[in-house]
């Protein structure tokens, strides 16, 4: 019985030392599991800090409240240290455990070793960290790096006797327990075996017989835990894979997503994204002078909710997605819509299908183009093709008429005849009229025109041009003045050009003029650089209304049929004056006058040619 009891005693201290064995190894685990956290933790970390702007990252007088809450944060962790440095390896900021002094580190100068953990032992300070460095940008440049310092994960008495560790010694302490109830009843019949041998042994003089004792199910009970412990370290090690594997991907994604939306937002129409749900995602900021909504007021929210224009309401609800309509097809309308000013925008959606299977929808891409100066340009060109088309149907009906008169008349009335002769040429002078300037600004615009310089007496060109005109007026009652002093000199420019332009001027004059009225030439010089030219007339003048748009192609102003132009006569005078680099203005006023003012740049022609030789 007392080897019974003894073997008992065994069996507490052995349950003892397996309990201590399992306490110790776990603890050895979790150290071994708090190395592999501190690694994942700072490459994870490093990275992070990596990603930010040298701004956050500074400090004033070497701390940096941002590096200080990151540490605090990390209260219950082995980081003992946070450093921000530059390139050279001087410390601009630091957050640090206290007592903890931070060991020199060599920076890595290759880009290839900027991010690197290694072991950094401090002589001096009989210290060892586990180091990580990582660099950080800015603006593609190397601006410093992030150095964070872990302290070796050490076995405290409080990892011994926590409640983890106790929790996994007590089913040892309870199966002993069981083991050595259940021996001590199986082995009631052994020692009563034992002792009525050892009785009979003792009559025949035989030596005591040993009784057999093992625990075998304790060996294999601690083989069966540290396998289950290296089990669990493999599951971690796979869990800080996928957790890497996850942290690229979220980057990536994040990257695409925001390359996406730059796109969105550099397209030059108004775009709107639509979910599987019919509720807008994304939006660029050229919604908002479109449809008079802000992008982020209509993000998650129903069409209805936010569009005020019924017909792009309508096109919008007919474009999403649903149970009964999976599929929808690209569309296009157009739409007037209302507000401050009247405008025109073209809609067209556009289903997003997937790469591979388009017959997979995830949602609508919904575009909106203001059309409204497209509409104009084909109205306003239409109605220049009405005009165009009038003035040259009205010479051509008196060209018909005359010449039906004369082969009627067989040429016989010398007067009829005169009459007829001068309609005709005149009728003929307005169509070349027309046709020169349209043929001079399809030149100027497709640019098939460019100045042609050369030596030109100013004042010979202008009386040329005023004489012109004036022969071409006679008999309309109008006066004519021209102030041109011989010592305007010479310049150069593009006599052709520049003659175009005054003809057009001076003709306005005598067209818009009324009976009795007069028209002026007139040229200074403002300075050694600057020619003045004027056109004046005393005829019916224009608004105020209509003088921004004097010199837009087309333009034209309502009033007597007599006196109808096409809209070209001014236009073609401001291109060609601004390819000489000058300036044309105009001043009127209705019922008194208007007045062409030109200024050119006046570059003598002799200096001109010797600088060229």
């Amino acid at each position: 019985m007392m080897k019974l009891d003894r073997a008992g005693l065994w069996v507490v201290v052995a349950t003892l030392c397996a309990m201590a064995a399992v306490g110790v190894g776990s603890a050895q685990a979790e150290l071994q599991e708090r190395a592999q956290a501190q690694r994942s933790e700072g490459l994870l970390l490093s990275r992070c800090l990596a990603a930010l702007t040298p701004d956050k990252l500074n400090g004033t007088q070497g701390r940096s409240a941002f590096l200080d809450s990151l540490l605090s944060a990390q209260a219950e962790g082995d980081l003992a240290y946070v450093l921000w440095v530059s390139p050279d390896g001087q410390t601009q900021a630091s957050a640090t455990r206290p007592g903890v002094k931070p060991p020199p580190s060599a920076l890595a100068i290759e880009p290839a070793q900027w991010f690197s953990s290694q072991q950094r032992h401090d002589e001096s300070h009989h210290s060892e960290w586990l180091e990580f460095q990582a660099p950080v940008l800015r603006q593609e440049a190397l601006a410093g790096f992030v150095r964070l310092g872990y302290a070796p994960p050490t076995l405290r008495w409080t990892a011994l006797t926590s409640g983890t560790r106790l929790a996994l010694t007590l089913p040892i302490a309870l199966l002993m327990g069981v083991v050595l109830l259940w021996t001590r009843k199986e082995a009631k019949p052994l020692v009563q075996m034992q002792t009525a041998l050892q009785a009979w042994a003792a009559r025949l003089d035989l030596k005591g017989l040993p009784v057999p004792t093992g625990w075998q199910g304790a060996q294999a009970f601690a083989q069966h835990f540290q396998h289950s412990l290296q089990v669990c370290e493999q599951h971690f090690k796979g869990l800080e894979g996928k957790s890497l594997e996850t942290l690229a991907m979220h980057r990536l994604l994040a990257y695409k997503k925001n390359r996406a939306e730059a796109v969105i937002h550099l397209f030059p129409d108004g775009v709107i994204v639509l979910d599987g749900e019919g509720l807008p995602a994304l939006a660029n900021a050229k919604i908002e002078p479109l449809l008079g909504v802000k992008p982020s007021s209509i993000y998650g929210h129903a069409p209805h909710e936010w569009c005020e224009q019924p017909e792009v309401l309508a096109f919008i609800q007919s474009q999403r997605l649903s149970h009964s309509r999976p599929q929808i097809r690209p569309a296009k309308v157009e739409v007037e819509v209302t507000g401050d000013t009247a405008r025109s925008l073209e809609l067209a959606g556009t289903p997003l299908v997937a790469p591979n299977d388009a017959s997979q929808v995830y949602g609508t891409l919904i575009t909106v183009r203001d059309t409204t100066r497209q509409r104009m340009a084909v109205a306003a060109g239409a109605e220049f093709v009405a005009n165009v088309s009038h003035e040259l149907k009205t010479p051509l009906n008196s060209l018909k008429a005359y010449s039906e008169l004369l082969l009627d008349s067989g040429g016989d009335d010398e007067a009829l005849r005169v009459e007829a002769v001068n309609v005709i040429a005149a009728e003929v002078d307005r169509m070349s009229s027309l046709i020169n300037n349209l043929l001079n600004i399809s030149k100027l615009e497709t640019g098939a025109i460019s100045l042609s310089t050369a030596r030109v007496n100013v004042h010979d060109l202008l009386h040329s041009s005023f004489e012109a005109q004036r022969q071409s007026a006679l008999g309309q009652g109008l006066g004519f003045t021209i102030d041109a002093p011989l010592n305007l000199g010479q310049a150069s420019l593009d006599k052709d050009l520049l003659r175009i332009a005054l003809n057009n001027l001076l003709s306005n004059a005598i067209k818009y003029n009324r009976p009795g009225g007069e028209v002026v030439l007139s040229a200074v010089e403002v300075d050694d650089d600057t020619l003045e030219i004027r056109v004046r007339d005393t005829g019916i003048g224009m608004s105020a209304e209509h003088l921004p748009h004097i010199f837009d192609k087309h333009y034209r102003i309502v009033g007597d049929s007599s006196r109808s132009g096409h809209g070209l006569g001014l236009y073609l005078a401001r291109q060609i004056v601004e390819l000489h680099h000058g300036t044309i203005k105009v001043q009127s006023q209705a019922g008194v006058g208007t007045e062409f003012i030109l200024r050119l740049r006046k570059i003598p022609a002799l200096y001109q040619e010797g600088a060229n030789a």
